[in-house]
Parts: C-alpha cells; sequence; structure tokens
C-alpha cells in the first residue's frame, strides 16, 4: 500500500491487460497493488563479503534506464569516479553480457549490474541498494561532501521513497500495459494527481525533504526527465506536459544545472530506449485522451 505522506493511502491501479509484467519491471497483486520482483543477486556493499574498497568494483549502468540511472548519479554526486570505475551498457554491451553469462548462463542481463572485479561475482543488480550502499559506505574515497541519507532524515526518506516507487516510478509503467482506454484514462488522472501534489510539496521547499539533495530528489529526478522526453509518445501520457506544474519543473530543471545530474542524463538515448524497449505496447492501440486543444 502507498505511504499516506500526502494524506491519502489507496491501492495503486492495476492494469486489465496480461503483457508480461517483467517487462516493465513490476509485479501487480491481485488486490491492484504492485511490487517489484526481487532482484537476482543482493549482496550489500560495507559487508564481510564485500568491504568497501577502492577500484575493486565496476558499476554497469545505461543511459535509459531510470533503475541504473540512479546509480550513476549517486556515484557522481559523491565524486566516487576513481573509486567505483563505470561501464555503459549502451556502448559496450558485450561487457554486461559476459558478467551475468559467468554467473547466470543464458539469463536475462539487466542494469544497474555491480560486479566484483577481485572475486569475479555479481554483487547485485539491486538498483536500491547500490544506490544507497554507494551513498553511505564509500565516504572515505568520496571526494564531495554530500550525504543523500542523512541519520536524522532516514524516516522521511524512506517514507517518500515508497510513496514516488507506488505513485511515480511503477504506476507510469503500468499505463504502458494498459489496453482499455477508460482504464488508461483513469491511469492518466491517478498520475496527473500524484504529480499535482510533488508540485504542492515543492511550492514549500527546495528540495523532497528540505533544504538538502537526498537520494528521494535523485529517484524523482530520473522520473521527470522521462515524463517530459519520452513518455508522452511511447506511453500515450500526452497529457503530461510540464508547464502545468511550475513548482515541479522549475526544480526538475534545477537538478539538471548541476552537473552531476546533466553528465548522467541523455535525452536522446532515454527517448530511443523507450521507444525501442516499449515498441510492444503498440499493439493496444489505445487512444489516449490528449492535451487540451491549442488551436482555439
Amino acid at each position: 500500500m502507498p505511504t499516506n505522506i500526502f494524506g491519502r493511502s489507496e491501492s495503486a491501479p492495476a492494469a486489465s491487460c496480461d503483457m508480461p509484467d517483467s517487462a516493465a519491471g513490476v509485479l501487480r497483486r491481485p488486490d491492484g497493488s504492485i511490487v517489484r520482483p526481487p532482484a537476482r543477486f543482493q549482496g550489500r556493499l560495507g559487508t564481510e563479503s564485500f568491504p568497501a574498497e577502492a577500484g575493486r568494483y565496476r558499476l554497469f549502468v545505461s543511459w535509459g534506464c531510470s533503475w541504473s540511472n540512479r546509480a550513476a548519479i549517486t556515484r557522481k554526486l559523491k565524486g566516487l569516479e576513481d573509486a567505483v570505475p563505470i561501464s555503459y551498457s549502451d556502448d559496450d554491451p558485450g561487457a554486461l553480457r559476459a558478467v551475468w553469462e559467468s554467473m547466470e548462463p543464458g539469463h536475462r542481463a539487466g542494469v544497474p549490474t555491480l560486479w566484483d572485479t577481485h572475486n569475479r561475482v555479481i554483487v547485485s543488480n539491486d538498483a536500491d541498494a547500490i544506490s544507497r550502499d554507494l551513498a553511505i559506505h564509500f565516504d572515505e574515497f568520496a571526494t564531495r561532501d554530500i550525504d543523500l541519507y542523512p541519520a536524522e532524515l532516514r524516516a522521511d526518506i524512506d517514507e517518500i521513497n515508497e510513496w514516488l516507487y507506488d505513485n511515480i516510478h511503477s504506476v507510469i509503467h503500468i499505463l504502458g500495459h494498459e489496453a482499455r482506454e477508460e482504464n488508461h484514462r483513469d491511469l492518466v488522472t491517478d498520475s496527473l494527481d500524484a504529480l499535482g501534489k510533488l508540485d504542492d510539496r515543492l511550492a514549500e521547499r527546495p528540495y523532497l525533504n528540505g533544504g538538502v539533495i537526498t537520494e528521494s530528489d535523485v529517484r524523482l529526478y530520473v522520473s521527470l526527465v522521462r515524463f517530459e522526453c519520452a513518455f508522452p509518445g511511447v506511453l500515450e501520457t500526452n497529457v503530461l506536459y510540464p508547464n502545468g506544474y511550475p513548482h515541479l519543473w522549475a526544480y526538475a530543471r534545477g537538478l539538471y544545472a548541476i552537473p552531476e545530474f546533466a553528465s548522467t542524463t541523455n535525452f536522446e538515448v532515454i527517448r530511443r530506449n523507450f521507444a525501442v524497449a516499449f515498441a510492444f505496447l503498440r499493439e493496444h492501440q489505445v487512444v489516449p485522451g490528449g492535451r487540451p486543444s491549442r488551436w482555439d
């Protein structure tokens, strides 16, 4: 169930068609609530098995993937470029494929993937865990002084992260699996409502949890980028455009103005990724509600 951080608690809407949930990275329970499948590899940095060591791990990400985009931004914000090398699967898919083949022959290779180069094993492909561990366990190697998960804000961060997952990150993918126009319109309405709540929240503070950037902002940023540049054409959400949410989109543009966010954002690849990865959605031929007319 979504949290009530914005004063409402209800199940996330369920899609009615039978497209495979794995394609969207989410599962739907019978009650309509949504859950992401557990990651195949769930090792944690900062443990006895995988201690924090500079140069030991390699991070595999994709420019187009919002889940791995989080890890790339976190790495940059912390200044871990030298401590944790990175590889983009868009540029060298063979390297990621080889890593997964060594562990799970024939298994689909996914991002983000954190690879232990010493023991030659995958540590984790859990986006939340990788980003969190880079944020809190590599301070001795960080060249930038930023705490994305400060102790005094952790309860608030955890709460809004859950709300973002249920109401922003996952629902937009479920939209793409919705074959019935009536349900599709309802889901769009719910998404617009969630964006409105965020807009109201950001009217009162510069960032989601107050005056400092936290991992919640990293999570929301990657979705806002895709709302603006990829979702309208691909997932038939063409009512979602930025000028309706002035505080939210001023916030998004403000984050993009930070070099660590901009340098890990590639709009062209994101658009191409969604156009190719979600091409199967076109078979539904949903006719979206559309933007208000600009011809009158």
